[in-house]
């Protein structure tokens, strides 16, 4: 008897309320590490854990799957999920894929792709041992979050650790809800999402909020937005005047850039870069440029700096942004301090926009 033909297949699996290029680096990753012949993407139908918490409905889900996924070579979509009644459970849903391999005639081999956020509810999910038995699963890094711990697989899912493989996949800060609130407030969504996918979303009024007008022009809202030239929304002072707070040990602007940078790589903020203003404009001297990978990440590099800037009798004149809004600004008058997520950062370029400036210090 001929052997049946392996066939070496990923699954992704999630609402995509919408999908986003986050979703495609990381299938790609994954497809190219574990040398994968297929990545399907799973929309889900009706998953538990999300309770009411899905917006779009399924036929506008999978659609904006199967636009974002057109020209992709490998990845397809499957509707396992959505053809069937009741919650989706991932381990039903494995295996009935499984059986549709074996159906026609291949002998599937099985990846589940997750990310490691996601790896530590798996001792909650439904049946993990019986996913588990259908398949491996690979694990993608998440901004914020530790690798894998090899101890604590070994300790939950005892004599099933070489079921799972880490993966050093792309660290792309972007989330589904982030994109939605982003639509809802009418703040782009460029560089997150795919252009035919923003195209479906705008055509059928997809995370519209009701009171939303349809004249309004998807601008970030200028509350929550920095300037385009990243300076803070404060008069300009006459220059050589002093535009920090009264502080009993008047370091210099420069020194307290420094100590900007020390505190957020304290709280591991990524790509620092510290640029020097003074010739440039009269509202600042220095920039102090940084990434957070997540919205906690963000806020705690900016609650870090004010923190340890007050602790030494240096504090903030203002402060613009959220850390929801994936941007927050620390005004200490001479020293600026942006913290970003990467596609938030790349999509402002306040560097690329002071490109004059003189870099003093970067720190990767």
């Amino acid at each position: 008897m001929t052997a049946a033909a392996r066939a070496r297949i990923g699954i992704l699996g999630g609402t995509f309320d919408p999908v986003h290029l986050g979703h495609l680096a990381i299938a790609d990753a994954v497809r190219i590490a574990l040398d994968l012949e297929r990545i399907l993407f799973l929309p889900a139908g009706s998953p538990p854990h999300k309770g009411g918490s899905v917006e779009a409905p399924a036929a506008d889900r999978v659609a904006m799957v199967e636009l974002a996924i057109a020209g992709h070579p490998g990845f397809e979509v499957s509707r396992v999920d959505l053809d069937r009644p009741g919650p989706s459970y991932t381990a039903d849903s494995v295996e009935r894929i499984a059986a549709a391999e074996r159906a026609a005639g291949r002998e599937p081999e099985l990846v589940l792709i997750m990310s490691v956020e996601t790896l530590a509810e798996l001792p909650e999910w439904h049946e993990p041992a019986r996913l588990l038995a259908a398949c491996r699963v690979a694990v993608v890094p998440r901004p914020g979050h530790p690798r894998p711990d090899p101890a604590w697989i070994s300790a939950t899912f005892p004599g099933q650790a070489e079921r799972f493989v880490a993966i050093d996949g792309p660290r792309l800060a972007i989330s589904s809800s982030d994109i939605r609130e982003r639509i809802a407030t009418g703040r782009t969504v460029r560089q997150l999402i795919p252009e035919a996918v923003a195209r479906h979303i705008a055509d059928h009024g997809l995370y519209q909020r009701p009171d939303r007008q349809e004249e309004s022009p998807p601008m970030t809202d200028r509350a929550l937005a920095p300037r385009p030239d990243g300076l803070p929304r404060r008069e300009p002072r006459v220059r050589g005047a002093q535009a920090r707070p009264a502080r009993a040990d008047e370091r210099s602007s420069l020194e307290i850039a420094r100590r900007v940078v020390e505190l957020a790589e304290d709280k591991k903020a990524a790509d620092i870069v510290l640029l020097d203003l003074a010739e440039l404009t009269t509202l600042a001297d220095y920039f102090v440029i940084c990434s957070g990978g997540s919205e906690r990440q963000i806020a705690a590099i900016a609650d870090g700096v004010v923190g340890g800037l007050r602790d030494e009798g240096v504090r903030p004149i203002g402060r613009e942004g959220l850390a929801a809004s994936h941007w927050v600004l620390v005004d200490f008058g001479s020293v600026i301090v942006h913290v970003f997520t990467p596609p938030e950062r790349d999509f402002y370029q306040l560097e690329k926009h002071w490109s004059e400036a003189k870099t003093v210090l970067r720190v990767q």
